[in-house]
């Protein structure tokens, strides 16, 4: 193979590893960034038509990386170079194994041909940068709703309840009486901790939920609740009923914190649908706030 087409495969093909892994981890590296570290990427593979030596292989295929990743995402700390490092292997190793198929596919071994192969291996990197293009919006949306799911424990009048929970975004509900954040939740998943003529009342829609806090004999209960208005579906302005809960604690896997008595429970009377796989959602100021 002459040198020049094994120079210039090495620069698309590391082109295109260091636009991977900088899709990866959100970056977006120049262009002139992008192809100086595919030229460094260039010039190591060169050290393929030399006399075989296993040492200087392993130290060119350690090291390079390396440097070629240093060349388009500088400044890096050391942390960061080490990450980027695995990663760039690790899309290495799913490039290697895409283009292998690639060729598996499209017929006669490159070898015999060395002119079609390389067009046959920039072709597979094309395709696999729009594959991943088609893919990325996909697999971030299903990233950011894990990131997204937590689980609140809500403590009122000596009961507590575990609820699924979701960070929303645009959630900036406060209500207008002490300005804490509503945390949107489902009324049906407070059953057995909501007072049942509040619960009753909440069940019924073509009644008023707030109307049931006269009925209530324990006048410090009724205390507890608001009323937090809000724009519902057509822009109409509507009445959300609220409860002030004892405690509330968050939890997002291993970690969580606890928001006390700062925040305000909206009672919801329709569900979120039969396919939400959480029964509350949640403001960004709370997971802010811990």
């Amino acid at each position: 193979m002459y040198l020049d087409l094994l120079f210039f495969l090495g620069l698309v093909i590391h082109y295109f590893l260091l636009l991977y892994t900088a899709k990866l981890f959100h970056r977006r590296p120049g262009f002139w960034r992008l192809l100086a570290g595919a030229a460094v990427g260039a010039l190591s593979a060169l050290v393929a038509v030399l006399p075989p030596n296993p040492v200087l292989n392993a130290a060119v295929i350690l090291l390079a990386p390396l440097a070629m990743l240093f060349a388009v995402f500088r400044p890096l700390s050391r942390r960061d170079l080490l990450l980027l490092w695995a990663a760039f292997f690790l899309v290495a190793f799913m490039t290697g194994g895409a283009v292998t198929v690639f060729f598996t596919l499209s017929g006669p071994s490159p070898l015999k041909d060395p002119s079609r192969g390389a067009v046959q291996l920039i072709a597979a990197c094309f395709l696999l940068y729009l594959l991943l293009g088609l893919l990325y919006p996909h697999l971030e949306e299903k990233k950011w709703q894990k990131a997204g799911r937590m689980t609140l424990l809500i403590s009122w009048r000596g009961r507590e309840k575990e609820v699924p929970a979701f960070l929303d975004t645009g959630n900036r509900l406060k209500d207008p009486f002490f300005r804490l954040p509503v945390i949107v939740i489902d009324y049906r998943s407070l059953e057995g901790m909501l007072p049942p003529a509040v619960y009753r009342r909440l069940s019924d829609l073509s009644a008023e939920a707030w109307t049931a806090l006269p009925e209530l004999e324990d006048l410090s209960l009724a205390r507890c609740f608001t009323l937090v208005p809000f724009r519902g579906v057509g822009s109409r302005r509507e009445i959300m009923l609220g409860l002030r809960p004892d405690d509330v604690v968050i939890s997002r896997g291993a970690q969580s914190w606890r928001c006390g008595p700062r925040a305000i429970l909206g009672l919801a009377r329709h569900s979120f649908g039969a396919a939400a796989e959480y029964q509350a959602l949640l403001p960004p100021e709370l997971v802010q706030a811990g």
